[in-house]
């Protein structure tokens, strides 16, 4: 009876865990799209807004902003607390 119970009990549980390791690794991928899309927009910004400037310098410019902008947001969510939002 007991070997029973505990068979029910752990089919129960299982898809439930299934559903919050999953749901769990699509929110910590969704996670990186803000600094990677904010990293993305400061390179456009730096192209758009320097036009006066030589390709090559605005190529290395915009790397730059991406670079910037993408680690300082991905250094803050790399330590900070996935269960804190």
């Amino acid at each position: 009876m007991r070997e029973m119970e505990n068979t029910l009990i752990g089919a129960a549980s299982r898809p439930k865990l299934v559903r919050d390791a999953a749901r769990a690794q699509q929110r910590t991928a969704s996670r990186w799209l803000i600094p990677i899309g904010g990293g993305v927009l400061a390179a456009i910004l730096i192209v758009i807004g320097t036009p006066h400037v030589a390709w090559s310098l605005r190529l290395l410019l915009a790397v730059v902003a991406f670079l910037y902008i993408s680690g300082q947001s991905g250094a803050y969510l790399w330590v900070s607390n996935s269960d804190e939002g």
